[in-house]
């Protein structure tokens, strides 16, 4: 009975051990993808969920730094695009401020953030299936767009279209998770907010939103692959 008790209690940490984790994160590099869009002065009517939604795509590091901070440098890319939401009246009012009513173009993106891992993986302690991860950081964004405004004094009230451009200083706040591929990858999920106090992402600061500032939103499917040495 006794030697038997014994096997068991064997059985049962040699399973402990082999699910225990370890603190083997690596430094990281990823590529994502997956669907935007744009909080502006004439993006929409975001309160009906009247807006457009176009791709996005970025690349990223992550530095480890301890189990449970890394560094992480973002660099990326949104289409942007006013799309048609707004009647004549609504063009009227943007036309009499001489500004833009629609839009097309590109933002290019860069930052650098502190990741801060809720639940790595420590000594001692059975991993997590899913981790997860949030981080809040500082950008610098420009801003290529194609402009459309109706001609100041037309009687007409023809419009014209021409190149424009804007750049400035971001902040950006992303939640993410992810999953421990077999592979030395791993797949995840991120949902970036960039937050514009000071440039203009739409050429258009008439302010008929709620909140001044302008803003991207991103849900982008990663995919990242373990570089470096195991710390």
């Amino acid at each position: 009975m006794k030697s038997s008790l014994t096997f068991l209690v064997c059985i049962i940490l040699l399973t402990f051990n082999s699910v225990v984790a370890q603190d083997d994160r690596t430094d990281r590099l990823g590529i994502g993808i997956g669907p935007s869009f744009m909080y502006g002065d004439n993006t929409g009517v975001h309160s009906k969920f009247n807006f457009k939604v176009l791709p996005a795509i970025s690349v990223d590091y992550h530095k480890k730094l301890t189990p449970y901070f890394d560094l992480k440098g973002t660099l990326g890319w949104q289409m942007i695009n006013s799309g048609d939401h707004y009647n004549q009246e609504q063009i009227d009012v943007i036309a009499a401020a001489n500004l833009p009513h629609a839009f097309s173009g590109n933002v290019f993106y860069g930052d650098v953030m502190p990741i801060y891992h809720i639940n790595p993986n420590l000594s001692g302690y059975i991993p997590s299936l899913i981790k997860v991860y949030t981080g809040l950081g500082l950008g610098y964004f420009f801003a290529d767009r194609r402009d459309e405004r109706i001609i100041p004094n037309d009687p007409r009230g023809r419009s014209e279209t021409y190149d424009a451009s804007d750049s400035g200083i971001y902040i950006p706040f992303r939640v993410g998770i992810f999953k421990e591929l077999k592979s030395n990858a791993d797949i995840g999920l991120e949902s970036t907010f960039i937050y514009s106090p000071f440039g203009q992402l739409d050429g258009n600061d008439l302010q008929q939103k709620r909140i001044k500032a302008d803003m991207l939103m991103q849900l982008q499917f990663y995919y990242r692959i373990y570089i470096g040495y195991k710390y």
